[in-house]
């Protein structure tokens, strides 16, 4: 039975028509065309491409309120707070110091290794007992540092390690987004989450960007948001890296600026445009070259079944 308090919500929840007396100058961004306010954003990529890098070059831009790369703009600032379960503190406070080569002290950027010495509790918000699911420790740990430190935008370093169910399982992807969104919802925060791609996705997207998605479909379908993020090989020793809008559920024009290829100098993204057209130029020439070969291989395939009749 309902309780009277439900009831209560739900008919303040309720609208007639557009007589909602909701704020028409909402902006649904963070960091525009990028990530989206209240909402889950996935940062994908082979494990070791950088997504790291490119989440704290996005981390830093958004808590100091400037301009990532001098074209996407901080629609809001505030605290970000990073949790990595992948890197001990000695490792990425090196990342930290690079960092800091482009950008002043920052006050409102936070963070926590779950490999830190000092902590002792596993990095999953939720698991199963015994066939159900249930929230871990993780849940109320998290909980307790957003209504803390109230940041704009939580990172999870990477997804696997905090998820603690089965990805492949769109129930228990539904139990885990419904407990992100009950943070989301109650604390006004949002969530960039790093997702390990594997190799054969990758390999599938070379031709057309279009990467399948490791996992249950829930987790990629509930994201507002999915950038994916790719190295290019130009030549020996240089590497350009693409960052692609997979998928955004709001407009914006400077979704047009996108896919983009960057130079990646010391810890920090930097937009180049004579590297720009020479990474594409490089990639497209890789292109017609696999295309080439596979067409090749297709007609010794055929061949080898001709028969004379």
């Amino acid at each position: 039975m309902l309780s009277d308090q439900l009831k209560e919500s739900i008919k303040k929840a309720l609208h007639v028509d557009n007589e909602a007396s909701i704020n028409r100058d909402y902006n649904p961004w963070i960091l525009e065309p990028l990530i989206p306010y209240q909402s889950i954003t996935i940062l994908d990529g082979l494990g070791g491409s950088g997504k790291s890098w490119l989440a704290l070059d996005l981390s830093y831009s958004i808590s100091l309120s400037l301009s990532f790369l001098e074209m996407f703009p901080v629609r809001r600032s505030g605290a970000v707070l990073y949790l990595t379960a992948e890197e001990a503190p000695e490792v990425f406070v090196q990342r930290l110091d690079m960092i800091r080569k482009h950008y002043p002290r920052n006050e409102n950027f936070r963070w926590i290794s779950l490999l830190d010495e000092n902590i002792e509790i596993s990095p999953y918000i939720c698991r199963k007992v015994r066939g159900e699911q249930m929230k871990a420790a993780m849940a109320e740990v998290l909980e307790w540092l957003i209504d803390e430190i109230k940041p704009v935008l939580l990172v999870l370093d990477s997804l696997i390690n905090f998820y603690g169910l089965d990805e492949n399982s769109s129930e228990d992807a539904m139990y885990f987004y419904d407990v992100i969104k009950h943070f989301i919802r109650k604390y006004q925060t949002s969530f960039l989450m790093l997702h390990h791609h594997n190799k054969e996705g990758m390999k599938g997207a070379q031709a057309d960007d279009v990467i399948s998605f490791r996992g249950s479909g829930v987790l990629r379908e509930q994201a507002r948001s999915r950038i994916i993020y790719k190295g290019i090989q130009i030549d020996e020793g240089t590497i350009a890296r693409k960052i692609i809008l997979e998928k955004g559920n709001y407009y914006s024009k400077l979704r047009d600026s996108l896919p983009l290829y960057l130079k990646f100098e010391e810890g920090k993204h930097v937009y180049d445009r004579q590297f720009y057209f020479l990474a594409k130029e490089a990639e497209e020439a890789k292109k017609k070259g696999n295309k080439k070969k596979e067409n090749k291989q297709s007609k010794r395939s055929i061949k080898q079944y001709d028969v004379d009749f």
